[in-house]
């Protein structure tokens, strides 16, 4: 578990690539995988392993109650306390909550850590199961199920340690770490000198990595030159010094938050900081690379983890780890992404056949609003219709720094400490966003009803604090997504058709990184099959795309997968809810339910999706 930072994912778009024949696909079926209303997506029916009781009124046990806690808040310790950053960016007050301050300041990696970690996961399954989920209160329940799929999915990695990929070009810890120690928070003076620690501590802990890494290359495990290229080159601008390092940005406005420090002890503070980014972060940077460039020549194979001994084997894992998807098989999620992507783009056909003029407006269409701020204010206001009421309006906007703009994503959010949610800083990539008018899009998937609205909500439904150790990437990515599509027409005086035009658009675009992710790497694809693939819906597609399109697949198995599943999986279930319920079909309610229950597996939602619906069908109006 590590804290978690939401990206904005960089997709390239096809628009005026696949509109040049797009009116040829007029009529056609939508293929395997089509989707009838709520029927695309497997059930996992009593995949959590429990019976899906969930009557309130269910007797319970405190005996079983109190195991269940007591469980429960052992996971979340164990998690938490892994390292100093991760306590640090979970809880601020951690002896209020008993947690003990951990030494290591990021962690440990090694064979022996990944296999205890793996020893825990297990003893928390055996006690698990021995207690009796219909003992337990309602929300335990589903607490239960919630705890019971992330456990057994974690547990399908036994043996498949070597495969884990610390470092990759955009979402491994050489990219993401210098964000979090950019805005690793300063609540008082002891927390400037941890942030220091962590620093010192920085080359020790890329050392450990790179002793990983060498063990992964004597297993014949390492990526391939290109691949090692590519990390490398995201390392890179981690050598800048002066303002253009991205700890340098925020450092002096983090002092200058802390009102009680005299002014000859900021100066202080930012000569030392000034001294460790010289002689601590940069040298880890370097070492790291140096490294790397030593296991030059070592990557023997070429391709996705298909081509691994296990590789497909932990493929498999990835998937259900990274999208706790309700399909009961990679091949079944592949299928419906397909279909997916075949309904949508007959769905534009259709529309643009009846509106070709809509083409020209797509090229001439230009944001009325380009401030952050101004635009986050305006999705606030406008969502109250369709989602339930913002609990959080506290925000700060930063920029990426130049130097860093070509490797990291187009914008991103870090989930703020539990016990202070008022901290929610998202970043803004002016480098790769392209056209200003993505702007309200990025900040519907960042702010609301994105990220820092769906984290807000979770956190003032006060969850038993172990469900905020678990990641559920999908639920959270897929909500972001789901609602960035939403919010076309939340933009002022779109047409409706436009909107649909564009959601449509960019769903298909992330649904083809999606189907080629598994491609690649359940079924061996290589750039010449992505090629061929992209023939089939577009006119001429361009050779270095397939070849790029090919590398980010390589270089990040299942990252853009679990953005789209989730997003298919919110979209399938709306789609089900509204088929049942027709006129008894309250959006906002939908929107309510999704968010009360908060970052979950989907086959649990689902389960409890079902229960809604009848309820809402009993509904007297």
């Amino acid at each position: 578990m590590k804290p978690m930072i939401h990206k904005k994912l960089s997709v390239a778009s096809f628009f005026f690539l696949f509109l040049l024949t797009l009116l040829l696909l007029t009529g056609c079926s939508t293929g395997p995988g089509g989707m009838e209303p709520g029927a695309g997506i497997e059930k996992a029916g009593g995949s959590t392993g429990g019976s899906t009781n969930t009557d309130p009124g269910s007797s319970m046990d405190p005996e079983a109650q109190a195991r269940f806690e007591a469980l429960t808040s052992r996971v979340f310790q164990e998690v938490v306390t892994s390292s100093r950053i991760n306590l640090h960016y979970t809880v601020t007050r951690p002896e209020e909550m008993g947690l003990p301050q951990p030494e290591a300041p990021f962690g440990e990696v090694s064979m022996e850590a990944f296999q205890k970690d793996g020893d825990f996961v297990r003893e928390m399954l055996e006690e698990l199961q021995k207690i009796s989920r219909d003992s337990l209160s309602a929300q335990s329940q589903l607490d239960y199920d919630i705890l019971s799929y992330y456990l057994k999915t974690e547990a399908e990695s036994e043996g498949l340690e070597y495969y884990s990929r610390l470092l990759m070009p955009t979402i491994g810890i050489q990219a993401q770490l210098p964000i979090l120690l950019a805005e690793y928070a300063f609540y008082d003076e002891g927390d400037i000198e941890d942030y220091f620690q962590l620093l010192e501590g920085l080359d020790d802990y890329y050392g450990q990595i790179l002793a990983f890494e060498k063990e992964r290359a004597r297993q014949g495990l390492m990526v391939s030159d290109d691949a090692l290229d590519r990390i490398l080159d995201s390392c890179r601008p981690y050598l800048e010094a002066g303002e253009d390092n991205i700890l340098s940005s925020t450092f002096s406005e983090k002092l200058e938050g802390l009102g009680t420090l005299t002014q000859e002890a900021r100066e202080s503070y930012k000569k030392r900081h000034e001294e460790l980014i010289a002689q601590a972060f940069i040298p880890a940077y370097q070492h790291l690379i140096q490294g790397l460039e030593q296991l030059k020549g070592s990557g023997t194979i070429e391709g996705g983890l298909y081509y691994y001994p296990k590789g497909r084997e932990y493929y498999r894992y990835l998937v259900y780890s990274s999208t706790a998807t309700s399909c009961k098989s990679v091949d079944t999620l592949a299928k419906t992404i397909l279909g997916r992507i075949q309904e949508e783009l007959q769905e534009m056909s259709q529309i643009l056949e009846e509106q070709p003029e809509l083409l020209e407006q797509l090229d001439e269409a230009s944001p009325s609003m380009t401030d952050p701020a101004q635009i986050l204010s305006y999705l606030r206001d406008t969502i109250k219709e369709d989602y339930p009421e913002p609990i959080c309006q506290d925000y700060t906007i930063h920029y990426v720094p130049k130097a860093l703009e070509e490797s990291l994503s187009p914008a991103f959010f870090l989930t703020p400490p539990i016990d202070r949610a008022g901290l929610n800083p998202i970043y803004i990539n002016r480098g790769s966003l392209g056209d200003a008018g993505d702007l309200l899009s990025v900040l519907a998937h960042e702010g609301y009803p994105g990220h820092l609205y769906q984290s807000a909500y979770f956190v003032a439904q006060n969850p038993a604090p172990f469900r905020h150790a678990l990641s559920f990437s999908s639920y959270s990515e897929g909500w972001a997504t789901y609602v960035e599509y939403e919010s076309y027409h939340m933009a002022p005086d779109a047409s409706d058709d436009l909107a649909t035009l564009l959601a449509k658009n960019s769903s298909v675009n992330l649904g083809i990184h999606a189907y080629v992710d598994i491609m690649v790497n359940d079924k061996g694809w290589k750039a010449e099959e992505i090629a061929k693939f992209l023939e089939k819906f577009f006119y001429s597609p361009d050779p270095e795309f397939s070849t790029a399109l090919y590398e980010a697949m390589v270089d990040n198995p299942s990252n853009y997968l679990e953005y789209y599943t989730g997003y298919l999986e919110f979209s399938d279930m709306r789609r089900q809810a509204e088929h049942i319920l027709k006129d008894r079909f309250s959006l906002k309610d939908f929107h309510q339910f999704l968010l009360d229950i908060g970052p979950a597996p989907f086959p649990v939602i689902r389960e409890r999706l079902n229960l809604w619906i009848k309820e809402q069908k009993s509904h007297s109006y």
